[in-house]
């Protein structure tokens, strides 16, 4: 009897998934069995062999009818005088205290799946009582391991995972909350230990790793499938190549939109991993790689584009209101039934492709589509500008007014063109046609191009023209030249901006003027992060000079920390309502281009190169670039993620400028434009870099002077509270310069890598010339 105790002892301490299956009829296990008994080891006691025997028997006779009176008879016979307690085994589970009274291995075997005929037949069961599977993840591993060993689509399963039974895991694993703390992996062994104690089970509780591979894999004998459903990128690869190495097909289920990879490396042994969507990655050179830059391959893997508009939404906010991505028991469950079918068939030689799978239940069991009406503010109402309307209007420009004196050489005529069009623009939409016409330059504004419905009342719009005017303004004096800049010269032309007369100066242009000229094709935005530095106080008032040039433009400034987070959370919470704006939304990311050779293709937008970005913000939004899943975020009040950068950009900021104009009028925003220029260009002649922050001055003045126009009430009222909030940092109401609008936010701090340079339209796209 001290062996029974040193067996119990075992059993429970280091077989903590492993029954103990005793036959009464063999003398050491019948001594176990009683001294379980005796020893107070059992807490419960199941015993319905009675019950078994008869589905047994009934097995072996499907064509007759039995009454249940011919049962005890038949099992009887079936005993053949045998004690009823001591035939099949008695099964004992440590974990639980349980004995459980069964069929022994053949007749249980016989008895569970007889239901599985003829969709599987007894043959193929026997065949795939032979096979070895190896699951890696048991979150969402576990129902696929339980659905497989409810089919016996094998005879052995080796179980990795190195995590425990967290009460947040209950959502999706089959357990009960005695288990919190218990490894995974033998909490799914004891699971199917519970519904068949004869299937062979293997745990790995240290996870699948480098040191346990080859066992996992081929320790007494090769597997003949495996399935890989854990989170680890390195492990995915890893796996993959070992699999690949030795011929085994892998099968994934990724719990969202049914989708399902298989790779059949059983058939192609040199196919690409994970269909090539790994390219570039092994199991060395992965190791090497920081978790920011496995983004960009995770997102190739899992088909960022193709995954639900729910789960979009929610990884969004990962780290925001949620701690990771979620997962549904309902999914799950699909899952497990989904990869235990396809691991059948391909064990049964019924399947042989390879690819990717979507079984989406929401796609196939759906209310009918509603044809919804297109929103007709959504289009673009402006076409593109033809040269013979600009003719046209030039034309009706000197009906009433003379052809310039003075001849401007066509070298300087296109050196200012050249200045004109580097003149920043509001999401570098270059908003300009420029017409050359009887020694006159006139400046168009594409609308085309510009309009948006974020640029309200175009005030961005005529804003870059009026940048765009000032850089024709300082090339012309570097050029000694004058220009005479005649603003809405036709009444009814209002796209027509500007009509400019050149004459010659008189006076050599001086030094500063020409090093000026020289950077306005340096002058840059810079969007960067840098550390917080304070500015000398010389460059404010040197700055407040500049600007007070120019009529009707104020110039406001903060560096105090405290107003400069309480601006962050302004600038943050105005760039969170644009991308929950449907309108809003689809014009950042026409705006955005997301490498340079999208760059060169448009020759307008901004490069994500030229933010100060990490490769999880990147994959961020892209999957933000679905509308719906935004639609979603919004509807939820939530979104903060997009609050990053903003939050990010002004903690680096050494200080906020603000531009105003008394009055609200394409003309006075045109002039706030040329003043933004001329500040912009010391700024960086300075060596202090630039980075517009609009949303505030967009949003704020669509709420008061366009009323809260295609706001809606709640965004109208948050807007209303942040206004309140910016006024307190920038009192423009009723302050020494009388009621200010404020048109334009800059962050200025001392620069650092500049980034990359927004390109440019050819030329010929922004300029013509009638008979030059």
């Amino acid at each position: 009897m001290e062996n029974v105790a040193g067996l119990l002892a075992s059993a429970k301490q280091k077989q903590t998934h492993t029954p103990l299956i005793l036959r009464l009829n063999n003398h050491s296990d019948k001594a176990i069995f009683k001294a379980l008994i005796k020893e107070g080891k059992v807490s419960f006691v199941h015993d319905e062999m009675y019950g078994q025997l008869q589905e047994f028997v009934k097995s072996k006779n499907p064509a007759i009818k039995i009454k249940k009176e011919d049962y005890p008879a038949l099992v009887e016979a079936h005993l053949a005088g045998t004690d009823i307690n001591e035939y099949g085994v008695w099964v004992y589970y440590p974990w639980n205290q349980e004995l459980v009274h069964l069929l022994d291995e053949e007749e249980f075997i016989e008895v569970r799946t007889n239901r599985n005929r003829y969709k599987i037949t007894k043959e193929e069961q026997d065949l795939l009582k032979t096979k070895k599977i190896g699951i890696v993840g048991l979150s969402v591993g576990q129902s696929i391991a339980l659905t497989i060993a409810m089919e016996r689509t094998c005879g052995e399963l080796r179980l990795a995972d190195f995590d425990t039974a967290e009460l947040s895991n209950l959502n999706r694993i089959r357990t009960g909350v005695r288990n919190l703390g218990i490894n995974k992996t033998i909490i799914a062994a004891r699971e199917i230990a519970e519904i068949d104690p004869y299937l062979n089970i293997k745990i790995f509780n240290d996870g699948l790793h480098a040191g346990n591979m080859d066992d996992f894999f081929t320790g007494d004998g090769k597997l003949d499938l495996f399935v890989e459903v854990c989170d680890g990128l390195d492990v995915k690869i890893e796996s993959r190549f070992k699999a690949r190495e030795l011929g085994i097909p892998v099968v994934m289920d990724t719990n969202d939109r049914g989708m399902l990879d298989v790779e059949r490396f059983d058939l192609e042994p040199q196919r690409a991993i994970l269909h090539g969507l790994a390219d570039g990655l092994d199991p060395h050179n992965i190791k090497d790689l920081t978790n920011e830059e496995k983004i960009p391959y995770i997102l190739r893997m899992i088909g960022a584009d193709t995954i639900s508009t729910r789960l979009k939404a929610s990884m969004l906010e990962v780290e925001q209101s949620i701690n990771t991505w979620p997962q549904l028991a309902s999914s799950v469950t699909l899952g497990g039934a989904l990869t235990t079918d396809i691991c059948r068939r391909i064990l049964l030689d019924q399947y042989h492709e390879s690819g990717r799978y979507y079984i989406d239940l929401e796609d196939l069991v759906k209310d009918a589509e509603k044809k919804i009406d297109e929103e007709v503010h959504t289009a673009n109402p402006y076409l593109p500008i033809e040269q013979s309307a600009i003719k046209r209007v030039a034309d009706e420009y000197f009906t009433n007014a003379k052809a310039a004196d003075y001849k401007i050489s066509e070298s300087d005529l296109n050196t200012i063109v050249d200045a004109a069009i580097a003149a920043p623009s509001a999401g570098n939409n270059q908003p300009w046609k420029w017409f050359f016409s009887k020694n006159i330059l006139f400046l168009f504004h594409y609308k085309y191009r510009s309009w948006s419905w974020g640029d309200y009342y175009e005030m961005g719009s005529h804003m870059s023209l009026g940048a765009a005017l000032e850089n024709v303004h300082l090339q012309s004096a570097a050029l000694n030249l004058k220009d005479d800049i005649e603003l809405f010269p036709l009444e009814n032309e209002p796209g027509l901006i500007a009509a400019i007369r050149f004459s010659a100066a008189g006076t050599l242009a001086d030094a500063a003027t020409i090093n000026t000229a020289r950077h306005l094709y340096t002058r840059h935005t810079n969007r960067k992060l840098g550390k917080r530095q304070k500015l000398n106080a010389d460059f404010y008032l040197q700055l407040q000079q500049l600007v007070g040039k120019f009529d009707n433009v104020n110039f406001y400034f903060t560096e105090d920390e405290n107003e400069l987070a309480e601006l962050a959370e302004i600038i943050a919470e105005c760039d969170k309502v644009r991308l929950l704006n449907k309108l809003g939304h689809e014009e950042f990311y026409h705006e955005l281009r997301w490498n340079r050779d999208e760059a060169e293709k448009t020759k307008d937008g901004v490069e994500v190169a030229s933010v100060d970005i990490t490769q999880s913000e990147i994959a961020g939004f892209k999957v933000a670039g679905d509308w719906k899943a935004i639609e979603l975020l919004a509807g939820w009040d939530k979104g903060d993620a997009f609050k990053k950068m903003s939050l990010k950009a002004v903690k680096s900021a050494s200080a906020i400028i603000v531009f105003t104009i008394p009055e609200f009028t394409h003309a006075q925003l045109i002039n706030a434009g040329r003043a933004v220029q001329n500040a912009w260009i010391f700024a960086n002649q300075q060596g202090v870099s630039v980075h517009p922050m609009l949303s505030p001055a967009f949003f704020f003045n669509r709420l008061i002077h366009g009323h809260g126009e295609e706001l809606g009430n709640n965004v109208a009222d948050k807007l209303s509270l942040l206004r309140k909030r910016f006024l307190k940092i920038f009192p423009l109401i009723s302050g020494n310069n009388g009621d200010q609008r404020e048109v334009f936010l800059m962050k200025v701090a001392i620069g650092g890598d500049l980034g990359i340079k927004s390109l440019r339209k050819d030329k010929i796209d922004l300029f013509c010339a009638d008979n030059l």
